[in-house]
């Protein structure tokens, strides 16, 4: 039987022994990784940037005895847990998605300016208190509930913290003086504080948090974008960014913007669907801005009542509008893109003279006939794109847009949605124009035809594109329907 003091030394040497082979399995994994990476390259220490991404790593351990120069360094998508290996002489380190937790220590890493450790395990950044020349860091879809750490990096430009579970956010403790954009959305925020002592903010981005209130108790004049879609808000006072250029408040609950006359320099707003209060948004305070997003929320006929020579982009998709401006081309005299989907209007005479008019889209409307309607398109010479699927007058001429439940292009956000989706569409499209009788066929190809010929730039009508072979063939039809109504008289 053996001693106690002999077992004991078997367990160390065993352990020795694991410990020699993990780093061993380590070492050969590494080699063969770098060869791989870099197979032309002789002088391995002479290599400064490496992409080790998506490698099956789960150990850097000896990375320094081959690559003692890094400068910068990726380890996405694998499954390292500790950073111990790396060269100290790393400035960019990217280590997205893979296993690290709280315990995985930086201390050998004081020359890091550039780190991204998102999608990990982290539920704290204390540990990177020690990185002062830290430039940019990126933690997002972690599990950090504070920003403990991480106050007295006065060196920080970018911050981001996106997808975390910060409740709360003392900003007064903080020295991110130089800090230009902060990305704190997809928290559970509820509360932040001093957000005026960051003076060079330029971005801010607070969307889909819990906030009911936000004031940045000062001014904030070095602003540019804020982004607070997705909260709580009854109010935003706007007059702590005079500076401000874009302003997202999607989703929230508001009735009015709070000294928006101060907001001088914003070309673009978005308000869409204000929840539980009818928005009340002064067309003077904002008639500068260029592109306007107001889907969502229910509009008089006249909540226009003010020139905006600026604006380019209208977007009033399900805003129960029922009649538009009589005088809406004087108001809105260089608009390219208009969105009215989903709306009540059956009037289609408003719209004349609005002859830069690029896209205008109509879908789920009260358009009864397409008389009206193409008069009026022929005072649209640069239009590209329209859109009047799901009215009366073209209803037996396209498939519903749920049919199938496909996902088609002209939803209620106001967006016509991405390639494929607009692939999707035309592909049910042609299935069922196949299956048209003739003479409704021929209706909608005429239909088509007369747009094209008032607007020549057409490129996509109703979600389906503009081609040639169309144009030939509707041009064919309407001399024909041409001729004969010729031969009657």
């Amino acid at each position: 039987m053996r001693s106690p003091k002999s077992l004991s030394k078997s367990v160390k040497a065993n352990a020795t022994f694991l410990t020699e082979c993990s780093f061993g399995v380590a070492h050969d994994r590494l080699v063969q990784v770098i060869t791989d990476v870099q197979p032309f390259e002789p002088y391995w220490e002479e290599l400064s940037v490496i992409d080790l991404s998506r490698k099956n790593l789960d150990s850097v351990a000896r990375l320094k005895e081959f690559l003692p120069r890094l400068d910068s360094l990726c380890l996405n998508t694998n499954q390292v847990s500790y950073l111990s290996g790396i060269p100290s002489t790393v400035r960019s380190l990217s280590v997205a998605s893979n296993a690290l937790t709280s315990v995985a220590s930086f201390n050998h890493l004081r020359n890091l300016e550039n780190l991204d450790i998102s999608n990990n395990q982290l539920d704290s950044l204390r540990q990177l208190e020690c990185l002062r020349h830290l430039r940019e860091l990126r933690a997002d879809g972690n599990k950090v509930t504070s920003v403990d750490g991480l106050q007295q990096l006065d060196g920080l430009v970018k911050l981001s913290l996106e997808g975390n579970a910060i409740h709360d956010i003392d900003l007064t403790e903080c020295r991110w003086t130089r800090l230009e954009m902060l990305h704190l959305a997809k928290n559970r925020i509820e509360n932040i504080n001093g957000l005026a002592t960051l003076p060079s903010l330029v971005l801010l981005n607070l969307d889909k948090n819990c906030l009911g209130e936000l004031d940045a108790h000062g001014v904030m004049p070095r602003l540019r974008i804020l982004r607070v879609s997705g909260n709580r808000l009854a109010q935003l006072n706007a007059g702590s960014f005079p500076n401000l250029r874009t302003l997202y408040a999607d989703d929230n609950h508001l009735g009015n913007l709070v000294k928006a006359s101060r907001l001088t320099k914003l070309e673009n707003l978005s308000l869409r669907n204000q929840r539980g209060r009818l928005l009340n948004l002064s067309v003077r305070d904002v008639r500068d801005v260029k592109r306007l997003y107001l889907s969502g929320n229910p509009l008089k006929a006249g909540f226009m009542d003010e020139p905006c020579y600026n604006l380019t982009y209208l977007e009033l998709a399900g805003c129960r509008l029922a009649a538009l401006p009589a005088n809406l081309a004087k108001l809105v005299p260089n608009l390219r893109n208009l969105n009215l989907n989903y709306n009540f209007v059956e009037d289609v005479r408003p719209l004349h003279g609005l002859s830069r008019l690029k896209k205008l889209t109509m879908v789920g409307s009260r358009l009864k006939t397409t008389k009206e309607l193409i008069r009026v398109l022929r005072g649209m010479p640069e239009a590209e794109v329209l859109d009047f699927r799901m009215n009366p007058c073209t209803l037996p001429w396209y498939v519903p847009l749920l049919y199938k439940n496909k996902s088609v292009p002209g939803g209620p956000d106001g967006e016509a949605g991405d390639a494929r989706g607009e692939k999707g569409w035309q592909e049910v499209d042609g299935e069922f124009r196949r299956g048209l009788p003739v003479e409704v066929y021929a209706h909608r190809l005429a239909y088509r035809g007369h747009i094209m010929r008032a607007c020549p730039g057409l490129r996509s009508l109703d979600g389906v594109g503009v081609t040639e072979k169309e144009r030939a063939k509707a041009g064919e039809l309407l001399a024909t329907m041409g001729l004969r109504s010729s031969v009657g008289a």
